[in-house]
């Protein structure tokens, strides 16, 4: 087993007892974790923890200035889209904030560009990444100030390039190693945006942090759909973690196996 899954593995042990008290009513020995997807097949989701400094309302309802500390993992290419992930994990409720796809052409300025103390994301599209009465429709219409509350006090956002990258959350409720590797196992109950990218392209960069101070681990990997019967241990942990969160039973199980680790701090 190589140091960085050994390190890797105390982490997620430890994460279980630090992430408990954030969520009182769901006692099933999990793990938050978020899911980067991108639905170029074959790339990877080029992920961030950055300093969230500060939102700013754009000219229209749709758009939302997000500025960041630090840089991001790198620029975006024609056909890609920066995407901002803000969560208030006490209140397990949050929304991204997904750019315009960059334009053949175009500059990388159109879609993020320097600012004072780090970096402006031109948002300009919000989307829900929990339930809520926004979710009923695809292209979702969320309010400014709904925003604003939601994310008050937040002191990171996690952020991703590639093309209709998306982050989103996923809880961990089991875990195996087998031959030299970890497989994390999670459940999901509709099929949104995160669904339609694995669909096309299997690699996932999953990032799996502490929730006080946002360090912690960037996986890149595969994930993949697998049968209860396949692996019954951890399809009875995650039925019995969404009976405890109140979410019914899951209509797909998923299999991620990272191959590449490393360790990830905020930015700024």
């Amino acid at each position: 087993m190589s140091s960085e899954l050994e390190g890797f593995l105390a982490f997620l042990e430890e994460q279980k007892a630090r992430q408990a008290p954030h969520f009182p009513g769901l006692r099933a020995g999990q793990v938050l974790s978020f899911m980067g997807t991108t639905s170029l097949p074959g790339s990877h989701a080029a992920c961030t923890v950055n300093r969230l400094r500060r939102l700013e309302r754009g000219a229209t309802d749709r758009d939302l200035r997000i500025v960041l500390g630090g840089s991001l993992a790198r620029e975006p290419q024609p056909g890609e889209c920066v995407t901002v992930h803000l969560t208030r994990v006490e209140r397990y409720q949050g929304y991204q904030v997904k750019t315009r796809a960059l334009a053949v052409g175009a500059r990388g300025t159109d879609l993020v560009e320097p600012a004072q103390d780090g970096v402006a994301v031109k948002g300009a599209q919000i989307f829900t990444v929990h339930h809520s009465p926004y979710t009923l429709k695809f292209f979702e219409s969320v309010p400014y100030e709904d925003v604003e509350d939601t994310v008050a006090g937040l002191s990171c956002a996690l952020v991703a390039v590639g093309e209709n990258a998306n982050v989103s959350p996923r809880f961990v409720f089991h875990h195996e190693v087998k031959d030299g590797k970890v497989m994390l196992f999670h459940g999901d109950g509709l099929a949104l945006k995160t669904y339609m990218n694995v669909r096309v392209n299997r690699n996932e960069t999953r990032l799996v942090l502490d929730l006080d101070d946002y360090s912690g681990w960037s996986l890149r990997g595969a994930v993949e759909e697998f049968a209860p019967h396949q692996h019954p241990e951890a399809y009875e942990r995650i039925c019995h973690g969404f009976a405890a969160g109140g979410w019914g039973k899951p209509s797909r199980v998923f299999r991620f196996v990272p191959d590449a680790l490393e360790r990830i701090a905020p930015r700024g």
